[in-house]
């Protein structure tokens, strides 16, 4: 019968020897974790180095009593400047915590990755100590992330992005993973393109952008020791043509910014945070939900 007599073929066609695995909702290895005693007790936000262990978490016998109808989970960040208020970390810990939150929120149905802090952002290398990677590292790092899940049985993916330079390279990253994994359903979205935000902003349609009215907020939600408060001021010259919106530019963020942000930070608070955060995790619930049920 060939190489696969006895195996089985996954969704990127590679063959491996199965082993026993009970489907069941949840991990149900041995007694309550304390991770899952924590959501029934009602979540907190916890430091950013608790954020992005999920999958960490687990050992592999674990994982195979994780039911094989589990969305898996993959967000991806950046680190890089944002600007003289925010930190470098600022995009991986929003992403982590919105998925930490969409984990709290429906445990038995997803599994988190931990969070992919290198992302494609050399428009900001100007401003020193940004850290980025090549379109083509970035994409092979998504790629082989999700075949690495795809390989575990998993068929349902969902990249969660936490950063607008990565878009570009997450769709390209899903064009590859179709090809290469035609059996399995990955998707990818962008948490911080939501209409629902769009009801929550206060400063106008330039006053959210990087670094602006949004991230600050949930920053001064999820770490208010992080910003820097006395440092807050409008940024950015937006395009005045009336068609900026039907034309592609990349462009260095030095050559329309003073200081690396987009937006009006001023108009940030953790109050409009944690309803940010709200907002992004019910967008997300709806999706995974439609996703399990083959509706996308």
């Amino acid at each position: 019968m060939g190489p696969e007599m006895g195996g089985k073929r996954t969704g990127c066609g590679q063959t491996f020897s199965p082993k026993p695995q009970h489907h069941r909702q949840g991990v149900e290895a041995g007694p309550q974790t304390p991770r899952h005693a924590a959501r029934r007790a009602g979540h907190q936000s916890r430091p950013l180095g608790e954020l992005i262990v999920k999958l960490a978490e687990l050992t592999w016998p674990d994982l195979e009593q994780v039911s094989r109808d589990t969305v898996v989970v993959y967000p991806i960040a950046a680190f890089e400047q944002h600007g003289p208020h925010l930190p470098f970390i600022t995009d991986t810990a929003e992403v982590a915590a919105i998925v930490d939150h969409l984990d709290a929120e429906i445990p038995d149905q997803v599994l988190c990755l931990p969070a992919q802090w290198l992302g494609y952002s050399p428009h900001h290398l100007r401003f020193k100590g940004t850290i980025t990677a090549q379109s083509e590292t970035h994409i092979n790092m998504i790629v082989d992330t999700v075949s690495s899940m795809v390989h575990a049985d998993f068929d349902k993916i969902l990249i969660v992005n936490g950063h607008g330079g990565n878009v570009p390279n997450m769709n390209v990253s899903l064009q590859r993973l179709m090809e290469k994994c035609p059996d399995a359903r990955i998707y990818g979205t962008s948490w911080f393109a939501y209409d629902e935000l769009g009801e929550i902003r206060e400063a106008g349609p330039h006053g959210w952008g990087h670094a602006g009215e949004m991230e600050t907020s949930l920053m001064m939600a999820l770490h208010p020791e992080w910003v820097k408060a006395d440092r807050l001021q409008k940024d950015g010259h937006p395009p005045q043509s009336e068609r900026a919106g039907q034309v592609s530019r990349y462009r260095w963020i030095h050559q329309s910014t003073d200081q690396g942000t987009y937006g009006d930070p001023t108009y940030g608070s953790a109050e409009k945070g944690e309803r940010f955060i709200s907002a992004a995790v019910e967008v997300l619930v709806r999706i995974v939900e439609d996703i399990r049920k083959g509706h996308l």
